[in-house]
């Protein structure tokens, strides 16, 4: 058997708003899927959350990403 390792990582960086003033609501996935069960089906020996990093509707000046910066960050901290 495997240990697995569960990396609980809520995040909405880098989604646009549907519309002004709207904040993505991905970032509620991995408590979602915990509350659906999925820690009871994978037995992780480990779970692992990751703060939820801010969020920011406008994209910034001369790249047309949002949040750049934060998503290299959350990303350096899933690896």
């Amino acid at each position: 058997m495997r240990d697995i390792c569960l990396v609980r990582a809520p995040s909405n960086l880098g989604l646009r708003p549907l519309h002004p003033g709207h904040v993505p609501g991905t970032w509620r996935a991995p408590q979602a899927l915990s509350e659906a069960g999925l820690i009871e089906v994978l037995v992780p020996a480990r779970v692992v959350d990751l703060e939820r990093p801010a969020y920011s509707i406008e994209q910034q000046p001369g790249t047309h990403l949002r949040n750049g910066p934060a998503i290299r960050r959350f990303n350096l901290d899933l690896a």
